[in-house]
C-alpha cells in the first residue's frame, strides 16, 4: 500500500468523523439497548462532527450524519459497543485499512439481503463503471449491465432503505461521502484502491476443471454454507463419489483447514459417496476424518481416543483460521476443554489458554413469545450465549423438524433439510446475533411464528444447570416438564472455562 493512499485516507472528511466520534466516545458513554447513541446525546455528536441535525431526534440511527460515522467507527474497531456503554479502542490498522473497514460496515448495514452484500454491489458496479469512463447520463444502463446475471443483482433492490427499485443516488452520495468519488462523480485515487482491494479478496470462479488442490485453497476461508455452493461448480459433470475420492487425496496433502473444508463438501453427499470415505481410512491425515463419518452410517472401526483428539485439533485450527481464536475457544470447549486437542498442539492450547483466561462467559435470559396466541403464550429460558443457533433450536423443541431462524434481515437454517439462500444455524452463535439485551430474532417452527428476546445477560450461577426453564405463561405447558425435555440436552456449563 502506498504512503499516498494512507493519506488520503487521512484526509478523507468520513474517515476524520469516525475518529472524532472515537474520540469523543472516549473511556465511555452510553447507549440504547439497540446499542446506538442516546437521543439525548444527538446535539453534542453533531456540534464535534460539524453536522446540522433536527430539532427531534427519535433515534440516533435515524440521523445519517451521526449513525455513519458511528457504524463506520465500529467497524473500523475505534470503538467497542457493549451492552451499556461505548469505549473508544486504539486504531490497530493503517488508516487505509481503517477507512475500507468502515467503508465496508457503513455497505453491511445499508443491505437489507440475507446475505448483507447489496449496497456493496451496487457500490462497486458504481465505481467499477466510473471508472472505465461512461458518462452520468449512461451510469445507470453500464451498472445494470455490470449487475445482470450477478448472485447479488436482487439484493440491490433492498439496499439504503429499500424504498426505491435502483438506489443510484443513495450509492453515489455514500461513495462521495468517503472519498471514492470527488465532486464531479469522478473515481479518486482512493475509490480505484478500494476497486482494488474488494477484487483481490473476491474468490475467483470455481470451474470444473480447477485442480482438486486449487479447489481446496478457494473453499479454505468461505463459510460452509459458501463454500458447498461454490463446490457444486466444481463437481458438474462429475459423479459424486469420483469427485469426493478427488477431494479426499488432495486434502491428504492440505492444510487443516483445506482438509475440513474437502471433509465438510464430502459430507454433504451423503451415502451416495461412502466407497471414498472407505478409500481415505488408507490415507494418514483424513483417516479420522474418514473413521468418524463411516461410524455415522455404522461402517468402518471407528476412531480410536488419539484420531479423536487429532480430528478435534483440525477442526479447531480450522475455526480459528477461518473465524477467530473465539471460535475454535468454543468449538474445543464443547468437546471437554483442552485435553480433547492433541498433545502436540502446544501453540494452540496456549492460544486458547490465553483466551479463555480474558474471556467472561455469559448467560442469556431468553423471553420466547409464540406470536398471533390468544391469550398469549411465552416462556423464559437461560441458555448460555455461547451455543450455536443449532444448539437453540434444540432448546426450543426443533430438533429433527424442519425450522427457520431470522436476525437483522439475516435468515438460518439447517442444512439437513437444505439451506437455499439461508445460512447454516449450526455455524453462528447466540451472542452474535443477539448482541445486547432487548434485541431479537424469528423463529419459525412447523408454521408457528416465535419471537426470541433477549431480556437479560447474566454471570452464569455454578450450582445451575442450563439450559434452563424459569417461567412460563399460564396458557403454557409447566416449567417442570420443559425442564426434564432440555435435561436431555448437553451444554458445558458456562462457569467452567
Amino acid at each position: 500500500m502506498s504512503t499516498g493512499i494512507s493519506t488520503l485516507a487521512s484526509q478523507c472528511r468520513a474517515l476524520s468523523r469516525t475518529r472524532a466520534l472515537a474520540s469523543w466516545v472516549g473511556d465511555g458513554r452510553p447507549v440504547t439497548p439497540k446499542g446506538v447513541l442516546r437521543p439525548a446525546d444527538v446535539p453534542s455528536v453533531a456540534g464535534v462532527l460539524g453536522v446540522e441535525v433536527g430539532e427531534k431526534v427519535r433515534s440516533a440511527a435515524d440521523v445519517v450524519t451521526i449513525h455513519r460515522p458511528w457504524v463506520a467507527a465500529e467497524g473500523a474497531g475505534l470503538i467497542e459497543v457493549g451492552v451499556e456503554e461505548a469505549v473508544a479502542r486504539p486504531a490497530h490498522d493503517d488508516p487505509a485499512q481503517l477507512w475500507l473497514k468502515g467503508l465496508d460496515a457503513v455497505l453491511r448495514a445499508e443491505s437489507a439481503d440475507p446475505r448483507r452484500r447489496g449496497a456493496f454491489a451496487l457500490c462497486r458496479a458504481v465505481l467499477t463503471a466510473l471508472a472505465n469512463g461512461p458518462l452520468l447520463d449512461d451510469l445507470v444502463f453500464s451498472v445494470h449491465r455490470l449487475l445482470k446475471g450477478s448472485e447479488d443483482a436482487h439484493a440491490v433492490a433492498a439496499s439504503f432503505g429499500g424504498t426505491q427499485p435502483f438506489p443510484l443516488d443513495a450509492a453515489l452520495d455514500v461513495l462521495t461521502e468517503f472519498g471514492a468519488l470527488d465532486g464531479d462523480r469522478k473515481v479518486t485515487p482512493l475509490g480505484q484502491w478500494a476497486l482494488d482491494e474488494w477484487a483481490a479478496r473476491e474468490p475467483r470462479p470455481v470451474t470444473p476443471d480447477l485442480p482438486a488442490g486449487h479447489l481446496l485453497n478457494r473453499l479454505a476461508p468461505l463459510p460452509a454454507d459458501e463454500a458447498w455452493h461454490q463446490a457444486l461448480r466444481w463437481f458438474e459433470g462429475r459423479r459424486p463419489v469420483d469427485g469426493a475420492a478427488q477431494l479426499l487425496h488432495a486434502a491428504e496433502f492440505a492444510s487443516p483447514v483445506e482438509r475440513v473444508a474437502a471433509v465438510e463438501v464430502t459430507a454433504g453427499f451423503g451415502d451416495e459417496v461412502l466407497p471414498a470415505w472407505h478409500s481415505a481410512l488408507s490415507y494418514r491425515n483424513v483417516r479420522p476424518h474418514a473413521a468418524a463419518m463411516l461410524a455415522m452410517f455404522d461402517e468402518g472401526p471407528g476412531l480410536t481416543g488419539a484420531e479423536r483428539r487429532r480430528m478435534v485439533t483440525e477442526y479447531a485450527l480450522s475455526a480459528r483460521e477461518r473465524s477467530g481464536v473465539e471460535e475454535a475457544y468454543h468449538y474445543v470447549r464443547d468437546r471437554g476443554g483442552l485435553d480433547a486437542l492433541e498433545p502436540e498442539a502446544t501453540a494452540l492450547r496456549r492460544e486458547l489458554a490465553a483466551f479463555a483466561a480474558s474471556v467472561r462467559l455469559s448467560v442469556y435470559q431468553l423471553k420466547i413469545t409464540v406470536t398471533g396466541r390468544k391469550p398469549p403464550r411465552w416462556w423464559r429460558l437461560l441458555i448460555p450465549a455461547s451455543v450455536t443457533l443449532g444448539v437453540l433450536a434444540e432448546a426450543l423443541d426443533a430438533a429433527g423438524e424442519e425450522h427457520l431462524f431470522e436476525a437483522d434481515g439475516v435468515r438460518y437454517a439447517d442444512p439437513f433439510f437444505g439451506l437455499g439462500e439461508d445460512r447454516d444455524s449450526h455455524d453462528v452463535r447466540l451472542s452474535h446475533v443477539l448482541v445486547r439485551p432487548g434485541t431479537s430474532l424469528q423463529f419459525v417452527l412447523g408454521g408457528a411464528e416465535h419471537v426470541v428476546t433477549c431480556e437479560k445477560i447474566l454471570d452464569p450461577d455454578p450450582n445451575a444447570d442450563y439450559p434452563r426453564c424459569t417461567s412460563v405463561s399460564k396458557s403454557g405447558e409447566s416449567v417442570s416438564s420443559r425442564n426434564r425435555r432440555l435435561a436431555a440436552i448437553r451444554i458445558p456449563h458456562p462457569a467452567q472455562p
